[in-house]
This record gives C-alpha cells, structure tokens and sequence, in this order.
C-alpha cells in the first residue's frame, strides 16, 4: 500500500464503481468553511496531512450485487474533497467533508441496511466481498448515522482485508461525513474519539 492509501486502496481492491443514486455525501457547501475541519492537531497522535488524490488509479467500471451499494464503496475509495490524513503506509487513514445536507444522515442509514452484504466484481473480474453492519457508535451531533464496513478478497499473498467506519453527523445545518479505515482494520475507540473531536469543532463559532 502508498502513502496515499485513502485515495487508492479500495481503487486497488474494489475498483472503480459505476455512476448510481444519489452518494453517501454531497457536494461541499459553501457556507461550509475551513475552520470546520479537523487539523493534525485534534487527532490522536501519529497522524499526518495526506495530500488528496490527484487521478483515478483505475478505470473501468465496476458491478455490485446490490443495486446503490456503489455508494459506500466511493466514499470509502474517494474519501471526499475535504482533508485527509493518514498514520501510516497501511493506516489508519482518516477522510472528513464538511456540507451542508439534511438527508445526508438518512440516506446513510438506508444504505446500511440495504447494503449488509455485497460483492463487487472489477473488469477483470476479480471479486471483493464487502460486509456493512452497525458501527456500535454512541449517537453524535443532533442526529448521526454510523456503520462499518469490512471489505475482503484475493487469495495466497494477494489477499486483503481492509476494515473502517463511515460516518455523518448533522450539527445544526452542517453536516460532517468521516471515513476511518486501515488494513486489516481500525479501532472502533479511536474512531469515536476523532468523530466527538469533529462534532466539538462543528459547534465552535466559525
């Protein structure tokens, strides 16, 4: 895995995912500013600033089993267009977006139900499983959504297991989608750890 890890892993292992519904998060707002977003010094320690992904790694169009499940899958791949970082060459990496959309949260919620178990299938027709269930997060925010998602595939020295949580939390009009992800997976604590220190960053005066 690169240092740039947050851009590409699921790239590598999930492919590229076709157009589909409406994705897990919107565009940023601009009502949404800088000062909102996390910084290396709210994080727990080890983290760095990780510069976004400049291309896709892949191209191609990829097919999940679960129509609309695309959608975790570029979140998890594509991280958003707020900051990342990252802690190491295989994790964990963190992903934050801030916006403003109120059915953000809901839509997260259907997806986790609608998307428990799926396989997406790349170009070349390797296959990745994908497992999403309740993340165990305390609700956050005004309202939050929270799930986990483990992704495996490959075999003998090409297998991979990545693991993570995705995230949105609504504080009042802006909402803050997080992805924390690593191989083969992350700790749940410090996942819940860097998401209050989002939402305490949130309710701030900008």
């Amino acid at each position: 895995m690169t240092r740039h890890l947050l851009g590409i892993a699921l790239a590598l292992t999930l492919a590229s995912c076709g157009s589909g519904p409406t994705p897990v998060g919107p565009e940023p707002s601009r009502s949404a500013t800088g000062g909102a977003l996390l910084a290396v010094e709210d994080l727990p320690d080890g983290y760095v600033t990780s510069p976004p992904q400049v291309e896709p790694e892949v191209s191609g169009d990829s097919t999940v089993s679960v129509a609309g499940c695309g959608a975790l899958i570029d979140r998890f791949r594509g991280g958003g267009t707020g900051v990342r970082f990252e802690g190491g060459s295989a994790g964990p990496f963190l992903a934050e977006e801030v916006s403003a959309d109120p059915d953000a949260v809901d839509v997260l919620r259907e997806l986790g139900t609608r998307c428990a178990a799926f396989t997406d299938t790349d170009p070349g027709g390797g296959t990745t499983s994908v497992t999403v269930t309740d993340a165990g997060l305390p609700s956050l925010g005004d309202e939050s959504a929270a799930v986990r998602m483990a992704a495996s595939g490959g075999a003998g020295d090409d297998a991979y297991t990545l693991g993570g949580y995705l995230l949105v939390v609504r504080v009042g009009g802006a909402t803050c989608t997080l992805v924390h992800f690593g191989q083969p997976e992350v700790d749940r604590a410090e996942t819940e750890t860097i998401a209050k220190a989002a939402v305490r960053k949130l309710r701030r005066p900008q």
